[in-house]
Parts: structure tokens; C-alpha cells; sequence
């Protein structure tokens, strides 16, 4: 019994009849590039909205925080849902909630209504994308098909980094603010038409365990919380009492989950996916990934406007050396995957990010050209590293867990963005960035720990 949460098998959310894997990965792809577009495209238009709705600086601070804090809170309970109902449905019902939200927040009348809206995206983003990982490892059972099918969905989600401030920009000076969220509607509609056309029309998940309610609730609180001290602690202060009282709560939170997990017969977290091999230092990797290279970003990005005077569109320009090879590496990564390994690709990735904190340290505050090619190094870390994080999280997880190990996997991203930011977010001094460069290096120091520790418990198990 205790087994059975999940996924049974992977046939088992694809109906009788398996979808053509191409087409799957089309709509798989296109749900997750949406839904990853949102979370980086309404910072480019902030001042536009704020003028038509005459909205204050911390709403607008909620509306890019909103949908993000949902995402990051949720996803564990999303994930749950994948695995109870099934992929296909959920998937489905996930893109639906976003089209209608998106409409809502392109016609919200104030800043307020804008907020809630936001936060309702994200409901539908925690059921889309645990729902498309797990849909791409149940289509493509070849190991090496299935790296390359990764490698395009994970590319999916590197294309915004380089191309939503362009994009979002051109949409709000075209059409207006509004068309941001706008775009989005076609998107799903055919999202969903290629769904009815070339999925199940029914899926099914694993029913038979009871579902650990108060554990997903516990988790909520924790993860909320957590998301919300590091998004707010930032702007107003740590000492201030919000951050206060949710790091407090978070902590209270954390050690009754705790506490639950044990007692509880049908945990949340189950003890094999827990125990798993290598699977926490895999998950353990994708948040140092993302911690280093976003609050990297965050920090430069403030550097480079108010120290060395640069305007938004030169700022990002800037990224671009790190911004491309984090969309494009993907497919290499995906490619290259089948010769040499996932495990010896991700140690690649990992010096790779290493080179690039250390060019920084070392060169990048003093030359335009050691801050690009530092930001080339760290972005060819990151676009090669993803892959083979993924795979080798999806691996090491028992198979019935598939959608609750993706979902642990996007927590640990998406709290990896939020600790980065918070992190180095403040680090730079007026005479370089010599300090969150450091910081970079040392929790990239800390990835290769992790990622050797996953390598070395399946050759232990094995012996």
C-alpha cells in the first residue's frame, strides 16, 4: 500500500493508446515556456502599470512577488495532485486556470485585483509544471530520448532569461501593459486544442494511499512562509515584523512537518523517495544552481544600474553572454548526455560555473570584458547543468514517485531563486562586485559537493 502514491507505473496516465512523443513534447514544452515567461516578463513592465493604475511601489513589489510565492508554495500540493488524478487532467485543468487568470489580470481595474490575479496564475502554474515533467518521463522510456526530451522542455525555460525583457518591452510599448498578460490567452487555447487532439482523453493517478492533508498543509505554511520572508525580508528590512513573524512561523511550520513525517504512516515525503540514493543531493544541486545564478544576477543587475550608471536596455544587454548559452546549452547538454553520462556532464557544468564566479571575482569588477566573460562562464554552467540535474533527479527517484520528485525538484529551484536574491542580492560595494562574486563561488564549491555525494550512494548501494 504504501507504495502506491504516484504514479503505479508509467504507463498508467497515458491511457491505453501512448500519445506520439513529438507531439507531447510540443504541448509539454509550450505550457512550461509559459508559464516560466510570467515569472521574469511583468518586470519590464512595473513602471507602466504603475502609472495606469496609480498603484503604490510595494503593490507592484506583490505583483511580481505574488505569482512567485504561490509557485514556490504549492508546488509540493500540485505535485500530490499529479500523482492522486493524473498528469494529462491535471495538466489540462492547470493550463485552464491560467488562461482564465491571465484574462483577469489583463482587465483588473487596480493594483489590488492585479495582486490576487497573479497569485491565482500561480495556482494554475503548481498543477503545469510537476504535470509536464512527469508527462515527458512517462512518454519517453529510452533513457538517452529521454535527456534530449528534457534538454528541449528545460530550453523552454531558458529562452525567457535571454528573450522576456526584449519581448515584454516590445508587448507594453505596442499594445500596452495589459497585452503581457493578454498574450497569453491564445497561447492557452491552443495549448489546450493540442491537448484534446494528441492526449488521453482520460488519465488516471494513484488513489489507494490516504493522502497526508495535514502534511501538505504543514508544508504550505513552511514553504509560504519561507518564500514570503525572503521576498519581503529584502525590501523591508529582516528586523521588520513581517519577515519576523514568517520566519518564526516557517520555523514552527518546519518542525511539525517534521514531526508529522514521522508519525504518520502515509507521509507526504515518503521514506523511499526520502532515501532514495543521490536523489536529495541531485535536488540539493538545482537549488545551489539557481541560488548562485540568480541572486548573481540580481546583484549585478543593481551594480551596473546604480554604480555604473547604465539604463534598463544596456543592463540587459549585459546578461546576454550568460542569457544565451543558458537557452541554447540545453540541447548540448541533452546530446551529450547520451555519450559521456549525466553524472560526468554535470561535473563539466559545475567547473564551468566555477570558472565564471572565479573570472568574476578575480577581473569582472574592474573590466567590461572580465564581466562578460565571467557571466559567458556561469551561464554555460547553468544551461549545461540542467539536464542533467533533471535526469538525474527523475533517475534516482523511485519510479511511482515520478511527480512528487519533479515537484521537489522545481521547490528546490524556486527556493534557490528566492535564498540567492535575498543572499547576494545586497552584496555589491560602490568599487566592484567582488563580494557576491565570492559568495557565487563558494555556494557553486557547495554544488560540487552535492553532486558528488549524488554520485557516490548509487555506487555504494550497487556494492
Amino acid at each position: 500500500m504504501a507504495d502506491t502514491t504516484g504514479l503505479e507505473n508509467h504507463t498508467s496516465d497515458l491511457g491505453d493508446t501512448t500519445p506520439r512523443p513529438g507531439r507531447v513534447l510540443t504541448v509539454a514544452s509550450l505550457a512550461y515556456g509559459m508559464i516560466v515567461i510570467d515569472i521574469s516578463i511583468v518586470h519590464i513592465a512595473i513602471p507602466a502599470i504603475r502609472a495606469d493604475l496609480h498603484a503604490s511601489l510595494p503593490t507592484m513589489q506583490l505583483v511580481i512577488n505574488a505569482y512567485t510565492i504561490v509557485l514556490a508554495s504549492l508546488l509540493l500540493a500540485g505535485s500530490g495532485a499529479v500523482g492522486r488524478f493524473g498528469a494529462v487532467p491535471m495538466f489540462r485543468l492547470g493550463v485552464a486556470v491560467f488562461g482564465v487568470t491571465s484574462l483577469l489580470c489583463g482587465i483588473a481595474p487596480d493594483g489590488g485585483v492585479l495582486v490576487v490575479m497573479r497569485a491565482s496564475q500561480g495556482l494554475g502554474a503548481v498543477l503545469v509544471v510537476p504535470a509536464t515533467l512527469v508527462m515527458l518521463t512517462d512518454t519517453y522510456k529510452d533513457p538517452d530520448g529521454r535527456a534530449k526530451a528534457i534538454s528541449i522542455w528545460a530550453m523552454a525555460a531558458g529562452s525567457p532569461v535571454a528573450f522576456a525583457p526584449l519581448f515584454g518591452g516590445a508587448l507594453v510599448e505596442a499594445a500596452g501593459w495589459r497585452s503581457i498578460f493578454l498574450i497569453n490567452v491564445p497561447v492557452v487555447l491552443v495549448v489546450l486544442w493540442l491537448s484534446a487532439r494528441h492526449m488521453p482523453q482520460k488519465g488516471r493517478g494513484a488513489r489507494g494511499e490516504p493522502q497526508d492533508m495535514v502534511g501538505q498543509l504543514l508544508a504550505i505554511v513552511f514553504l509560504g512562509c519561507v518564500a514570503l520572508t525572503l521576498a519581503e525580508g529584502q525590501d523591508l528590512g529582516w528586523t521588520r515584523p513581517l519577515p519576523v513573524v514568517t520566519s518564526v512561523t516557517a520555523l514552527v511550520a518546519l518542525a511539525a512537518f517534521v514531526v508529522r513525517q514521522r508519525r504518520y504512516a502515509f507521509p507526504m515525503i515518503p521514506g523511499d523517495l526520502f532515501r532514495a540514493p543521490g536523489f536529495r543531493g541531485f535536488v540539493t544541486v538545482g537549488l545551489l544552481l539557481f541560488a548562485g545564478y540568480y541572486g548573481l544576477v540580481f546583484s549585478l543587475s543593481v551594480y551596473l544600474q546604480q554604480v555604473r550608471g547604465y539604463d534598463p536596455v544596456t543592463t540587459a544587454l549585459c546578461f546576454l553572454p550568460s542569457a544565451l548559452p543558458i537557452t541554447f546549452m540545453p540541447l548540448v547538454a541533452g546530446r551529450v548526455n547520451a555519450g559521456f553520462g549525466a553524472r560526468r556532464v554535470l561535473g563539466v557544468a559545475t567547473a564551468l560555473s566555477l570558472a565564471g564566479g572565479a573570472t568574476l571575482f578575480l577581473i569582472g569588477g574592474h573590466a567590461p570584458v572580465g564581466t562578460g566573460i565571467g557571466l559567458a562562464f556561469v551561464g554555460l554552467g547553468f544551461g549545461l547543468a540542467t539536464v542533467p540535474q533533471i535526469t538525474l533527479v527523475m533517475e534516482t527517484a523511485p519510479p511511482h514517485r515520478a511527480a512528487l520528485a519533479g515537484g521537489l525538484m522545481s521547490v528546490g529551484r524556486q527556493a534557490g531563486s528566492l535564498i540567492g536574491v535575498a543572499l547576494i542580492g545586497g552584496l555589491h560595494s560602490g568599487d566592484g562586485i567582488a563580494a557576491p562574486a565570492l559568495t557565487v563561488v563558494v555556494i557553486y564549491l557547495l554544488m560540487a559537493l552535492a553532486a558528488g555525494l549524488g554520485r557516490r550512494r548509487p555506487a555504494a548501494r550497487t556494492a
